[in-house]
This record gives C-alpha cells, sequence and structure tokens, in this order.
C-alpha cells in the first residue's frame, strides 16, 4: 500500500461525511486493536457509553468545556479516535503506552490552521511523518519516507490539499484511508469526567 492513492480525495469526504468537523478536529491512530482497552486509558466516563455514527455525534458534541472521545476500529492492527477537549501535550495523549500513535489536529481555515501529522511513542513527540515540499527533500523521521513517495505538500500553502495529502499518508502507513463505509460506520463516543485527570 506504500504507493497506495485512496478512490476519493480525503479532504471531500471530510465535507460531506463529516458532521461539521471540517471546521476543526483533533484526530488520532493508534496501534492498538483494543478500542475498550484504549478508552480506559483516556479516563472515561463508561455510563457515557454512545454508539452512534458522525451525525447523531454532530448532535451530542456540545464542545468546550466538555471533553471527549469518539472511538472505533480503523484497520487490522489500529484504532482510529477523534478527540474532543484535550490538547496535545494533555496527559491522556501521554497515557497511550508503548505503541506508535499518530496525530493530526486541524484548528479551522479561521484559526491555526492544519497541523503535522505527529508520531508519538510512550508520551514522546518523535517527530513528524509529514512529506517533504519537494522529492527527496528533509524529513524529520527519513524512515517514513516511502509512505510520501509521489506526494507533496503544496508550498503555497493549499490547506484542503496537504489535509487529502498527510491523510493518505497515514492511511498507507496503517492500511486505509478513509472511504464512505469509514466515514458512516459507527463508533463508540465516551465523555471525559471534568475531574478524571486533576492530580
Amino acid at each position: 500500500m506504500e504507493q497506495g492513492l485512496p478512490a476519493e480525495n480525503q479532504w471531500d469526504l471530510l465535507v460531506e461525511h463529516g458532521g461539521g468537523l471540517q471546521l476543526g478536529f483533533h484526530a488520532l491512530w493508534v496501534e492498538s486493536d483494543d478500542p475498550e482497552e484504549l478508552s480506559g486509558r483516556f479516563r472515561v466516563d463508561p455510563g457515557s457509553r454512545l454508539e452512534c455514527d458522525v451525525t447523531t455525534l454532530a448532535g451530542t458534541y456540545k464542545g468546550p468545556p466538555a471533553k471527549g472521545i469518539w472511538i472505533g476500529p480503523h484497520a487490522p492492527g489500529w484504532t482510529h479516535l477523534f478527540v474532543f477537549g484535550l490538547s496535545s501535550a494533555h496527559p491522556a495523549i501521554d497515557n497511550l503506552g508503548k505503541r506508535r500513535a499518530f496525530q493530526i489536529k486541524f484548528w479551522g481555515e479561521a484559526g491555526e490552521g492544519l497541523g503535522p501529522l505527529n508520531l508519538l511513542y510512550d508520551g514522546e513527540l518523535l517527530g513528524d511523518v509529514n512529506p517533504p515540499y519537494e522529492e527527496g527533500g528533509y524529513m524529520p523521521l527519513p524512515e517514513y519516507r516511502p509512505f510520501t513517495e509521489g506526494l507533496a505538500l503544496d508550498p503555497d500553502g493549499d490547506m484542503e490539499h496537504d489535509f487529502h495529502t498527510l491523510w493518505c499518508v497515514v492511511g498507507r502507513i496503517t492500511g486505509r484511508f478513509t472511504d464512505r463505509e469509514w466515514w458512516t460506520r459507527a463508533r463508540t463516543f465516551y465523555s471525559i469526567p471534568s475531574g478524571a485527570w486533576e492530580r
């Protein structure tokens, strides 16, 4: 799959099926087949469990200061989460264990824009896996270069192009691009109690 490309543009799918997530999101792909174990690491409220699609999610999640996750299988060996109300440096993100976790944050076109595709491991940021702006350009984690072949970021800052590109990279790494089935399936929403991470 290293050279593969998705059947549909990843940004267009987000806009069509994301229930407003194109206005901003925090996404994680975690190397795990156990969404329940990962949910426990986020210290969710088990009683808040709701099986829902993205349309129901959009009507359920009310935004900050509420905290929560929408979690489900992504591909064999991988779980995907949309995370709500947590910063990239939140202790929950640092609590994912000795496994790879890829993270993208998007603050919306009116905000700070699209962040890099970060690789986290055991609470440590190892670097980003962004494709270079030109073939053979610098990559902080060159071992991931094979997953970026044929892809390049737009030096002129076309956010929609760069979103598609980053989601193609993570799709190649995990073995699954997003598609209509991915966006319309039900996943599990949990809220995270406000005091769950107080020390």
